[in-house]
């Protein structure tokens, strides 16, 4: 379970720059953030020789949050016979309730635990030869979250970085290579605003000493171009720490312009709360966290900058090509810039633009280009890039293709991956550095391609397809 514990590690190393609290100026709707409303949870039972055995019992949960689960779908021998065990393990304790609270009724009772503590006694010890001996020695955090998360794909990943963290720029590659759409679903909807800060009260009782709680805020932004949710700014504490009264805390939330100048500064339109009943390397068994009174604040959006989408090709011939795109806001003038295809930023041509269309002129025939645009509102403000890579060609129009053609695992690799083709293997596979310098190249013949890379840093696939082109990046540690 160091995979879970170690995510506000590896966190804290991403954000620990330049925190500034900020002041809010109006409250976002929290989901039962007083914790008043409790939902029920079924429990889970198998019949073995015409007895019952209980594999969990019934538990409750606070309305509004989701907690990670583990599938189990296993056959167990008792008595002679087989019984096959096919649920979901709700990963918490039997109750979150309690009525030890700062104020109401009810307030959230989070506490870390070994599967002995959920798991039926009688089915635990059937059981427990078949799970990987670790499982039954780990103390697992409870988590509660704002939004549904795919764990198994995102904490495996902060595991990672947190063993082998370099750079903050490896960071950022790594993240930009998630498909969040996968990983995230749901949050708090934003509704334009910004948030700034989460407030709320809690207790805390270390099973031991020196266990700690925490919180983490993930703020995502969907880009309908693309199609794809990135994160754009967090916010964390681990400081929740032993106290037998209720206290006070704040964490505050941050873009990621805020932590890293070179970003563009993106306001999230969902939010994710995270809530750990131990952050740190090794929980103990009982710890416990209270909270009550949970407040999300933020402001209207101000010195913000517009963005862009919809990049599209309005037409090209060999030489020429005209792109156009739409933009959120007024911004003062658009920054475009280009070059080959796997150029790195900042080496390529850049030009300002007011108009939302560019003429390309010069161009060379037959050859992929990346082209990317972004809004600028002043000398300093920026938005986003949104991204465009297009051929020129002897015919009036091109198509740029959605990377869901193909799979790389496993990215993060450790020196070599596995490309898989999906609908169509490509004509030829080009892999580049992010200064733009060609690797390697390769003409695949089977829909599976094992890919060496050369040494450690971030490179950029480029697979040519009938009809386009599927960019992605790739990491070697």
């Amino acid at each position: 379970m160091k995979h879970i514990s170690t995510l506000l590690l590896a966190l804290c190393l991403f954000f620990a720059p330049r925190l500034n609290a900020q002041i809010p100026d109006t409250t976002i709707a929290t989901p039962n953030g007083n914790f008043e409303q409790w939902s029920n949870g079924s429990g889970y039972s198998v019949t073995v020789l015409f007895l019952q055995l209980p594999v969990y019992g019934n538990y409750t949960y606070p309305t509004g949050w989701d907690y990670p689960a583990y599938p189990i779908n296993e056959t167990f021998s008792y008595s002679g016979m087989n019984f096959n065990v096919n649920t979901d393990i709700p990963l918490m304790k039997v109750s979150n309730e309690t009525n030890n609270v700062f104020e109401g009724s009810h307030a959230l009772k989070m506490e870390s635990f070994m599967l002995s503590d959920i798991l039926g006694t009688i089915i635990y010890n059937l059981a427990q030869s078949s799970f990987d001996p670790m499982l039954t020695t780990t103390v697992f955090p409870s988590i509660l979250s704002t939004g549904n998360v795919n764990l198994e794909q995102f904490l495996p990943l902060m595991f990672d970085l947190a063993d082998d963290f370099d750079d903050i720029s490896q960071l950022v590659a790594v993240l930009d290579t998630l498909n969040l759409n996968n990983i995230i679903d749901g949050g708090i909807a934003l509704d334009s605003l910004v948030p700034t800060r989460l407030t709320g009260q809690y207790k805390y009782t270390s099973a031991d000493s020196g266990d700690n709680g925490g919180i983490l805020l993930v703020g995502t932004k969907y880009n309908p171009t693309t199609h794809q949710r990135r994160v754009v700014g967090a916010g964390f504490t681990v400081d929740l720490t032993d106290t037998a009264e209720y206290t006070p805390f704040e964490v505050p939330y941050f873009s990621l312009s805020d932590l890293i100048p070179s970003a563009a500064h993106v306001n999230p339109d969902s939010l994710i709360i995270f809530l750990f009943s131990s952050a740190n390397v090794s929980p103990q068994q009982g710890s416990a966290l209270y909270l009550d009174n949970l407040q999300l604040w933020g402001h209207e959006p101000i010195d913000t900058c517009s963005a862009v989408f919809d990049l599209h090709l309005i037409n090209m011939d060999t030489t020429h090509a005209r792109i156009g795109w739409d933009f959120e806001g007024n911004p003062d003038h658009f920054e475009v810039e280009y070059g080959p295809q796997g150029f790195a930023q900042g080496s390529g041509t850049v030009v300002n633009v007011t108009e939302s269309f560019l003429h390309l002129s010069n161009l060379q025939p037959n050859t992929h280009y990346d082209l990317y645009v972004r809004c600028v509102c002043d000398e300093d403000l920026y938005g986003e890039w949104d991204m465009l890579t297009f051929q020129t060609d002897n015919h009036t129009g091109i198509q740029t293709l959605a990377d869901d053609n193909l799979q790389i695992y496993p990215n993060p690799a450790q020196g070599q991956c596995t490309v898989q083709f999906e609908r169509e293997t490509p004509n030829v596979v080009r892999l580049f550095t992010l200064e733009g310098a060609l690797v390697q190249e390769i003409i695949p013949t089977k829909e599976t391609l094992e890919l060496t890379l050369p040494a450690s840093g971030v490179y950029l696939l480029v697979c040519e397809m009938k009809e386009g082109t599927v960019t992605r990046k790739i990491v070697s540690r």
